[in-house]
């Protein structure tokens, strides 16, 4: 088989650009006689990262030309039709014909996957637009179409599409059944860390950062579902009942960035709250690696990338009890109603003050880490890839 892997995402990307190099780093390691792969890139930055790992490379970018006629072809003509006559004008779907590209993985869910003919492999990272309406930054009605649309389609025209967890899949065919989700097309892939946070286990720690000697740690953009206002409601209760926690975040500051620095503000949080913004990955390693604990109030889902950073790095969790996430985090973890302020209180206190319990999680989340990380990934991927294969 010739497998194409589309890479579109840029490192500003964060957590989507970091699946996409776990995801090639695998694929790199599977390459052999009955398995071949080629990158395509939409910028030439990206060979840094396929040539270390023996990837074939192709830079497609479209002309001034081939946008316009993308652009006013995908307004105007049915996905059916634009689909047929694609390899007419987009230099993807021309270089996946000319390599003879049996299936390409898209694995960020990019909408190209299922405008072009060639048989497609798409991760679909979430279906939260369905299930958070609340949340503007998610029921956004632009959001919701241009979501819709994708999911719609990636459901009627992907080969396969892999989703993170069982609750993920049975968000897909609860949602996509009707338009062509079904039970063989839905594989179970669940996310890993990326590849830096490896790497890092079993070595050094990277110097102390310069911070708080002793803090909870939340590394999250400024969404409101990411619920910052709770940790922080709950971290100035615990205040006034005279027990004093420091919390950092990382995050660029922007979506309701201003609604939480207004807040640290109004309840005298200022000594007790760092934001870093972005940071880099040796930061962020080192931030686990000295944090007392993970904790991640999110209203999302279905499954999150956070807690298995703090698992391999041996800092404990705390996290929502929603959606595919105990599934994911299989009882090394606290859990939590992210609604729920005295409920995310208690694991905070139970965290700051409890060395025992903190140390339980530590070697909890470890051995979860060992249980499921880029091996075990991989395995599955190459079974998934395999039974197409077969079927083929």
């Amino acid at each position: 088989m010739i497998l194409g892997v589309y890479l579109e995402r840029k490192p500003e990307s964060g957590g989507a650009y970091q699946y996409c190099l776990a995801m090639l780093k695998v694929l790199s390691k599977m390459k052999s006689e009955k398995l071949e792969v080629i990158a395509f890139c939409t910028y030439a930055e990206w060979k840094k990262v396929t040539e270390p790992l023996n990837i074939q490379t192709e830079i497609v970018k479209k002309t001034f030309l081939q946008k316009m006629i993308h652009y006013s072809a995908e307004k105007l003509l049915p996905v059916r039709i634009y689909r047929k006559r694609c390899s007419m004008f987009h230099p993807l779907s021309k270089s996946q014909k000319r390599l003879k590209i049996d299936y390409c993985l898209y694995p960020c869910g990019d909408k190209i996957s299922f405008m072009l003919e060639t048989p497609a492999i798409v991760t679909v990272f979430d279906l939260m637009h369905r299930y958070l309406s609340e949340f503007p930054e998610i029921s956004n009605p632009k959001v919701y179409r241009s979501r819709e649309r994708s999911y719609t389609n990636i459901a009627k025209y992907a080969n396969i599409i892999l989703v993170d967890s069982e609750v993920g899949k049975q968000q897909m065919l609860e949602c996509y059944a009707a338009y062509g989700a079904t039970q063989n097309k839905v594989k179970v892939l669940p996310f890993i860390a990326p590849d830096y946070v490896y790497e890092s286990v079993g070595k050094n720690k990277y110097a102390r950062p310069d911070v708080f000697d002793n803090y909870i740690f939340y590394p999250a953009q400024f969404w409101l579902h990411k619920n910052h206002r709770s940790l922080l409601q709950a971290i100035a209760e615990l205040k006034q009942e005279g027990i004093r926690i420091n919390v950092v975040f990382c995050g660029s500051g922007k979506n309701a960035y201003k609604e939480v620095e207004k807040y640290i503000h109004d309840e005298k949080l200022d000594e007790q709250v760092k934001v870093l913004g972005y940071v880099s990955n040796e930061e962020m390693v080192a931030l686990y690696q000295y944090a007392r604990a993970l904790v991640m109030p999110t209203f999302g889902g279905p499954t999150n990338i956070p807690q298995l950073e703090a698992f391999a790095l041996g800092c404990p969790v705390a996290t929502s009890g929603i959606f595919g996430i105990p599934e994911q985090v299989d009882g090394a973890a606290m859990l939590f109603e992210p609604s729920d302020v005295n409920a995310i209180k208690a694991c905070v206190r139970k965290l700051w003050t409890d060395d025992k319990l903190c140390e339980e999680l530590r070697e909890k989340g470890y051995e979860k880490s060992q249980k499921w990380g880029p091996d075990q990934f991989q395995a599955k991927l190459q079974k998934i890839i395999e039974e197409i294969d077969v079927q083929d």
